[in-house]
């Protein structure tokens, strides 16, 4: 199992993200007001369960994240996660662990069925030594899958505060994928991705295999740095029994936008691009210092598209003001649903017609995610209301949840759904940093009826914890 480093020869070099879209801050010391980034469609939650097969034939997402957890997945019978952070082993060596849940016995264990087993061994399965900080894990066709990938660095900038008399460089092992039994027994490395190719931070599944986009990186002189490009960016789809891989078509549509993934829609990939004015690129807009780009943005567009893989057509679906104001999407169902600050509105797609509709009206209608059939909402700054509107997709109906974390009266995480019941996250352990700072030592799970959490009834049955909960 390979194991990613990056070497920055000089000490002075800093990597700075400009790109519009953020990702999840991992940092477990977090303050009340922060600690969710608002920014970015990698930071919604899509928590519905998985069973590990395609709707009626068509593609469906396998990685999810919310908030600060991205290396998780579930069935109908159980919980799986990857620990943030390694844990000592007995020859003095760090790896991360596979964790269960189980939802008849509300219990965590270590994805181990050796009950004499300390957990502190390579040979245990629930150890992943030498697992990359960003590798992810996901469910599919009655299997747990482990994709090993080095950090996808694209669209950021290497700036040298010392001048012109260093340079940087990035060195990763290639990305591999990694199958066993939901057990943990059985693990195989099933396929090694080219040694050049950068796999990004999405995965997709259907009758015909599973898929995940590659590219290649490359560097280009940006003022006082060095901006990571991206060229022969390829969607590619594996049969995991053969471990063959076969390129289904290009994303560089020759448009100049940066298109990423954001969800599926029966044979459809669902994209979404910032359309910068005057034909910016994603390369010229990361050179703008903050001022610059927050003005451009007042100019610009976010486009959403959809993707056909049986023909490799790309359709514009919808796009909104990108400028000034907070937006937000969330794919479920079928349908596209996107908000603006701009507009109390929350609009709907349908992606097999592409008709256009409204939802309903909500001044709360930040889409932070979804859980089984409601779209999650809440303020655009995050921050207003630590509860949830939960908007009915079925009918646009909108209820209220005013439950909150026991411990700080932060957001619930919306974790997983099992049923008619929900896995959340609903308290903490936790020390005192000071500044309304916390360093949190445990997070506890529990199961909600959603009829329970629909009326802010806050009756949980608690996971018996055995790990940190990350």
């Amino acid at each position: 199992m390979h194991k990613k480093w990056i070497a920055l020869l000089l000490a002075g070099l800093v990597i700075c993200n400009l790109s519009a879209c953020g990702s999840g801050n991992s940092d477990q010391n977090i303050s009340q007001g922060n600690e969710y980034s608002s920014t970015g469609d990698q930071d919604n939650q899509n928590t519905q369960a998985s069973d590990g097969t395609a709707p009626e034939g068509g593609l469906t997402s396998l990685i999810h994240r919310t908030g600060l957890f991205n290396r998780y997945c579930s069935t109908k019978d159980g919980f799986y996660y990857l620990t943030e952070e390694d844990s000592p082993l007995a020859d003095g060596s760090y790896a991360p662990h596979l964790m269960y849940m189980d939802y008849a016995t509300c219990q965590e264990v270590y994805l181990c069925s050796d009950s004499s087993c300390r957990h502190d061994t390579e040979d245990c399965t629930s150890v992943l030594a030498g697992a990359s900080s960003d590798g992810r894990i996901f469910i599919w066709d009655g299997y747990l899958y482990f994709l090993d990938r080095s950090p996808d660095t694209s669209g950021s900038t290497i700036l040298n505060i010392l001048g012109d008399s260093g340079s940087a460089s990035i060195e990763a092992d290639p990305a591999e994928l990694y199958r066993m039994n939901l057990d943990g027994s059985g693990r195989e490395r099933i396929y090694s991705f080219d040694a050049d190719a950068t796999v990004e931070d999405a995965a997709l599944g259907s009758d015909s295999g599973l898929y995940f986009v590659t590219k290649k990186l490359g560097a280009s002189d940006s003022g006082s740095g060095t901006y990571t490009t991206t060229s022969d960016r390829q969607l590619i789809c594996l049969d995991p029994d053969s471990g063959e891989a076969r390129s289904v078509c290009s994303l560089d549509f020759g448009d100049g936008l940066n298109w990423e993934i954001i969800g599926s829609s029966d044979d459809k990939v669902i994209l979404k691009a910032y359309q910068y004015p005057d034909g910016m690129t994603e390369e010229e807009a990361a050179a703008l210092d903050e001022n610059s780009y927050l003005d451009l943005l007042k100019n610009s567009q976010i486009v959403y598209a959809s993707l056909e893989l049986s023909t490799g057509e790309k359709t514009q679906v919808y796009s909104q003001s990108a400028g000034g104001n907070s937006s937000s999407e969330a794919v479920l169902s079928g349908c596209l649903y996107a908000s603006n600050e701009s507009s109390q509105d929350i609009v709907k797609i349908d992606l097999a017609t592409g008709e256009k509709s409204t939802l309903c009206s909500l001044e709360n209608n930040y889409l932070y995610g979804t859980l089984g059939n409601y779209l999650c909402c809440t303020s655009h700054d995050l921050t207003a209301d630590y509860g949830y509107y939960l908007v009915n997709v079925d009918n646009g109906e909108i209820t209220h949840c005013s439950l909150t974390n026991q411990a700080l009266g932060w957001r619930l995480d919306l974790m997983a759904m099992t049923g008619d019941r929900a896995l959340v996250v609903y308290d903490y352990e936790y020390t005192p940093l000071g500044d309304d700072s916390y360093d949190i030592t445990r997070y506890q799970y529990g199961l909600i009826s959603m009829d329970d959490l629909l009326n802010s009834v806050p009756d949980y049955t608690p996971i018996q914890m055995v790990g940190e909960g990350i």
